[in-house]
């Protein structure tokens, strides 16, 4: 009984250390200016040479890039991402 009140009062402590510590939300003034939004949306797409990996014929069929590696003997490159399952299936 005791340790879920000790309990209690340190989540409650801890979120009102999180509230006092908040930081105020920026002001209006730092909004994209609609005649600003072209040039900085070209700038941040990606550049011809970049992103060259897009550029690849990625198989999402396992059994399929197994078989093409066989035929063309060339290994086999298997990219899992973000600790999911293969190609994000969770």
């Amino acid at each position: 009984m005791i340790f879920r009140i000790l309990l209690m009062l340190a989540a409650a402590a801890g979120c009102a250390a999180v509230t006092q510590t908040a930081t105020p939300a920026q002001p209006a003034s730092t909004a994209i200016a609609p005649d600003q939004f072209g040039g900085l949306h070209k700038l941040i797409k990606p550049q011809p040479g970049e992103a060259l990996w897009a550029n690849v014929p990625w198989l999402t069929n396992l059994a399929e890039a197994r078989q093409k590696a066989v035929a063309e003997n060339k290994p086999l490159f298997v990219w899992r991402a973000g600790g999911g399952e293969v190609l994000g299936r969770a």
